[in-house]
C-alpha cells in the first residue's frame, strides 16, 4: 500500500472488527486502519454512520478508519492498522552531513549562530 499516514503507519496489525470496535476508545485510540478484509460471510461494520458489508471472504476495502468512529463491527471483517499517536521514538539516520560534503562555497548551507560552524 502506498502513502504515509503518520506516526508508526505501517499497517501491520491486523484487528478483528469486534475487539477493534470494543476498544475503539481505549487501546486503539490512537490507531489509524487503511484496509478493510472479508475474513468470512458477513464481514459488516458500520464507519461514520454509513454501513459496509464485505460478502466474499477475501474482500478487502481501502479506507482510512479512526477506530473511535466505528459504531458497529463484526469478528469477520478484520482490519489491517498501525499506532498513530506518534508517541514512539523516531528512527534512522539522515544523509545529510555525507550530501553536503561535495558542496562548496555559496551551494553549502551555513548554519547562522553556534559561531557560524557549517554542518
Amino acid at each position: 500500500m502506498a502513502g504515509n499516514y503518520g506516526g508508526n503507519s505501517t499497517p501491520t496489525t491486523p484487528i478483528d472488527g469486534a475487539t477493534l470496535l470494543a476498544a475503539n476508545g481505549t487501546t486503539y485510540k490512537n490507531w489509524k486502519c487503511n484496509s478493510v478484509y472479508s475474513v468470512g460471510t458477513s464481514a459488516a461494520f458500520t464507519y461514520e454512520g454509513e454501513a459496509f458489508t464485505l460478502p466474499v471472504i477475501g474482500d478487502r476495502l481501502e479506507l482510512v478508519i479512526t477506530p473511535a468512529s466505528l459504531t458497529a463491527a463484526h469478528a469477520h471483517a478484520m482490519f489491517l492498522c498501525y499506532e498513530c499517536g506518534c508517541g514512539s521514538p523516531m528512527t534512522g539516520t539522515t544523509a545529510a552531513s555525507s550530501y553536503y560534503s561535495g558542496m562548496t562555497g555559496m551551494n553549502r548551507p551555513t548554519i547562522i549562530g553556534g559561531g557560524g560552524l557549517n554542518s
